[in-house]
């Protein structure tokens, strides 16, 4: 269970920092995403990092760019308000948004993107600040959680993405947003966070 006493709104987002640092090689880097692409006839062949590193992979600067426009200021938020909640969900939200993919998704060969984290982290933002005293007023967070629902409807309906220039060979997963809405629902509650040891 986190303690309330875990938040630091004076602590350096180095998490969600780095992860971005590691996107922005990616991007520019082709042997990098080569490497860290969601891929999966390697995944199930053995490199099973690339259900993480996949996440950091972008299909186009486009692409990149308004994941990061959401991934960013939502990461830092959290790691400041809630670093240990948010570090833990940087491990397990790309894990089983991969593994939703490989399960239910097995004609999808290559997946690249933040979004489907960012999706989840943002959930997750809204849901914590409708829980604070004093809070942003609801209205805004339920809103904000609103237009999550209806991206994700629009995408189910088969449309593209309403913002994203992506290839023209490459299509919206909308499965990714939704494991990753589930994924910030979860971690809304106190008991998710593993526990800290206690000190000696």
């Amino acid at each position: 269970m986190e303690s309330p006493t875990s938040s630091n709104s004076t602590a350096f987002p180095w998490v969600t920092c780095t992860i971005s640092l590691a996107a922005s090689a990616a991007l520019w880097f082709p042997v990098l995403s080569s490497a860290f692409i969601y891929d999966r006839s390697l995944i199930i062949t053995g490199e099973v990092w690339r259900c993480w590193t996949g996440h950091i992979v972008h299909f186009s600067a486009n692409h990149f760019w308004w994941d990061m426009v959401i991934f960013v200021p939502v990461g830092c938020w959290l790691e400041r308000i809630r670093p240990k909640r948010i570090r833990w969900f940087y491990v397990i939200c790309p894990l089983a948004i991969s593994t939703a993919l490989l399960v239910v998704e097995p004609a999808l060969e290559r997946y690249a993107g933040i979004s489907g984290v960012a999706t989840g982290a943002l959930v997750l933002l809204a849901g914590l600040q409708l829980r604070r005293r004093p809070a942003e007023p609801a209205w805004f967070w339920l809103t904000v959680l609103g237009l999550v629902a209806a991206k994700i409807g629009f995408e189910l309906m088969g449309n593209d993405s309403l913002l994203v220039d992506l290839p023209g060979s490459v299509r919206v997963a909308p499965l990714a947003h939704i494991g990753g809405l589930l994924c910030g629902l979860i971690f809304q509650h106190p008991r998710v966070t593993p526990p800290l040891r206690p000190k000696p």
